[in-house]
């Protein structure tokens, strides 16, 4: 029997792992979602409380246990969630604990089996939650609290073991019908604007924002290509202004500088235009955002590029092609767009001073290590600021975890720790891990390393161009980027001893950190030796963004004069019959220098903000302002040197304030920052000559 008291006590958690760094840190919209909307069904009779962190909710179940717990179910909290639920099974034997998420397979066999392992969970609201989570509190108000009787037929959006047969091997499945989705949004209160998520405008996580709900696409490999989200349902225009404006008030006063876009396809739709309108206001009357995380439509590019036009640096464009190869597009139900197309693209943001991510999925079904260099060099030579490449994870919702698709591509899977997701919390060792894809029939595990530390130069050296202005210059000698990257890897046994660490380094714990199962990761990480290297930050990060962050921390200067060796020598190479050995060696030395400024001091708290001169003979910023067509030789100063002025503007400041201040310093914390900016490009000083004319 549930505790008969005048409210039903609720909690909702939206839990992130928080050992190392707060590592899911936005303001939990999901929770406040179901929580506004259980507010308004029921009012009063709910006393509802929400949570982000979890000691702050462990704490508060001793103090006071719920009547009824709600948990998000995602990759990287699911065993945390289901720790919570235990939790809260030990301090009230009668609690209702229930999770919901995308982290949930779509047959029933396998929904079962996922259950199963997760005793301390009473139910599972699938698909969206908000009606869901309602229809259960619904039923305990029904039942008058009687936990027996809560159980004895279906309750819509939800599944669950019949009590009595949780813990035998005949167990009966239940599962109500599946709920329609809501249409208009606006029936959902806002949780911001009603005070709901108040308590976590705390300094530490960032703004959270969906405008609408859905995905036209059918992605295999992607949890919103199912067809129940096929149609796109949207919050209204007033609401999601006001939003905003209540967002910017509290975000100034946190000094808090980015925001996240929920939305899969932002810039896609005309509405979207308005909403620019209305972050850029709040840009204006609030200084917030100054940076946003989001994804961009992927079709109708060129409405996206115009949409998002006016919010400049602080907006990347996402170039989602996950592959250049049809037959693998047709594998996974994606279509791209044209590369002429893209190229256009590419060159008209470039123009704007505007940057563009390009993405690629390892290994996508029919992938071979030919056709992934062919796509990545196609991506390289299209002008695109970053090409991300992304290890497949093998999603529950997915068709990765359906055991028939994968037989028919071979797919062999490994297991590793979501990156920084673990903790010890009330004396249990728990470990988020996910599985990700390896091998194919068409690719193996060797090709699946050798395109890891591939991944590892192309994001280091290519991706936000640090080193943007040596490739430029190696086009005019028809080397093209994804050329000159291959050179750089095929000699990296030439670069410092510093550069060869980090890359061997690299290696050793991108295999390091792949196990067979599940149950073989964590046997092995709660040994505490073990787990000690993880809770001081060894392993279990983000190794690709680990790695960045050492490169461009540690050893900018290494990577500058191996670049500028090797950029020679392939030129040498290419033109054998070369006018001038002298004046390419004084061009490509000027490059570097100017590389060297303009990201000085990145990623380094302890670095000195103040302006820096540099006194050039080639007029590099009008050179890059034409986009790089011609030799340096043809930019040359009338004087002998002209100054140019590097600094950080004041906006660059204070998302370095920011940044440092919520993550950390450390490699880890850093790891964290560089996908926390909208690009760190963005974060680059900015140049100007000594009359005060920027760089675009």
């Amino acid at each position: 029997m549930i505790k008969k008291s005048n409210k039903l006590n609720v909690y909702l958690g939206d839990i992130t792992h928080d050992t190392i760094i707060s590592v899911s840190d936005t303001i939990p919209i999901n929770i406040g979602y179901v929580g506004s909307y259980m507010k308004k069904i029921f009012g009063e009779k709910v006393k509802l409380t929400l949570f982000k962190y979890p000691n702050d909710i462990i704490s508060a179940i001793k103090k006071n246990p719920p009547d009824m717990l709600g948990l998000s179910n995602y990759s990287w909290n699911s065993y945390l969630s289901e720790l919570i639920a235990s939790i809260a099974k030990k301090y009230n034997s009668n609690v209702i604990t229930a999770q919901g998420g995308p982290n949930f397979p779509n047959d029933e066999d396998s929904q079962i089996k996922f259950l199963s392992k997760r005793p301390a969970t009473d139910i599972y609201t699938y698909l969206e939650g908000e009606k869901s989570c309602s229809n259960i509190v619904q039923r305990i108000f029904e039942c008058d609290k009687n936990r027996e009787k809560i159980f004895e037929k279906p309750i819509d959006g939800c599944m669950f073991f019949k009590p009595e047969t949780k813990n035998v091997d005949q167990k009966v499945f239940v599962k109500g019908k599946s709920l329609e989705r809501i249409k208009n949004l606006d029936e959902v209160p806002s949780p911001y604007l009603t005070g709901l998520l108040d308590k976590f405008f705390d300094g530490n996580l960032t703004p959270y924002l969906e405008t609408n709900r859905g995905c036209p696409f059918t992605c295999a490999f992607c949890h919103t290509g199912n067809n129940y989200f096929h149609k796109i349902n949207k919050f209204s225009e007033a609401r999601i202004r006001d939003e905003i404006e209540y967002i910017g008030k509290r975000a100034k006063k946190q000094k808090v500088t980015n925001l996240h876009l929920a939305d899969v396809n932002f810039g896609m739709y005309p509405a979207d235009r308005k909403i620019c309108e209305f972050l850029l206001e709040s840009k204006k009357k609030y200084g917030w955002p100054l940076q946003i995380m989001g994804t961009t439509g992927k079709n109708s590019k060129e409405r996206v590029m115009e949409i998002t036009k006016i919010l400049g640096n602080m907006f990347a464009i996402n170039m989602a092609t996950q592959s250049m190869d049809e037959q693998v597009l047709k594998n996974v139900g994606r279509a791209n767009i044209k590369l002429d197309h893209m190229i256009e693209i590419n060159n008209k943001l470039r123009k704007d001073g505007r940057s563009t991510h390009g993405e690629l999925i390892l290994p996508l079904p029919g992938e071979t290590k030919e056709t992934f260099i062919k796509g990545l060099n196609m991506m390289l030579n299209s002008n695109v600021s970053s090409v991300c490449i992304y290890t497949l994870i093998l999603l529950f919702g997915t068709e990765f975890k359906n055991p028939e698709y994968r037989n028919k591509f071979k797919y062999k899977g490994k297991f590793r720790i979501v990156p920084l997701n673990f903790g010890e919390y009330d004396g249990h060792k728990i470990f988020d891990y996910e599985e990700v894809g390896v091998e194919t029939k068409d690719l193996s595990f060797d090709d699946y390393f050798y395109l890891r530390a591939l991944a590892l130069l192309v994001e280091s050296l290519h991706n936000d161009r640090p080193f943007n202005e040596f490739f430029k210059y190696a086009q005019l000698f028809d080397i093209q980027p994804g050329t000159m990257i291959k050179i750089l890897y095929d000699n990296i046994s030439l670069a410092s001893e510093n550069i060869q660490k980090i890359i061997k380094d690299f290696i050793s714990e991108t295999k390091n950190e792949l196990w067979n199962s599940g149950e073989d990761l964590v046997n092995h990480y709660k040994k505490n030796e073990n787990y000690l290297k993880l809770k001081n930050g060894e392993v279990g990060g983000n190794l690709i963004y680990k790695y960045k962050s050492k490169s461009l921390l540690e050893a900018q200067l290494d990577w500058i004069n191996f670049m500028e060796k090797q950029v020679f020598k392939a030129i040498q190479k290419k033109q054998k019959n070369i006018d001038s050995v002298e004046l390419i060696g004084s061009e490509i030395s000027e490059i570097a220098e100017f590389c060297r400024l303009k990201i000085k001091g990145l990623l380094n708290v302890n670095a000195n903000i103040e302006p820096i001169k540099g006194e050039f003979q080639f007029d590099l910023i009008k050179w890059i302002d034409d986009g790089a067509k011609t030799r340096l030789s043809n930019y040359k100063f009338k004087n002998e040197r002209e100054k140019f002025y590097f600094e950080f503007t004041s906006d660059q400041i204070k998302i370095r304030d920011d940044v440092f201040k919520r993550y950390g310093t450390d490699i880890n914390a850093l790891s964290k920052i560089v996908t926390r900016v909208s690009s760190l490009e963005s974060q680059f000083r900015k140049i100007r000559y000594d009359n005060g004319t920027y760089l675009r």
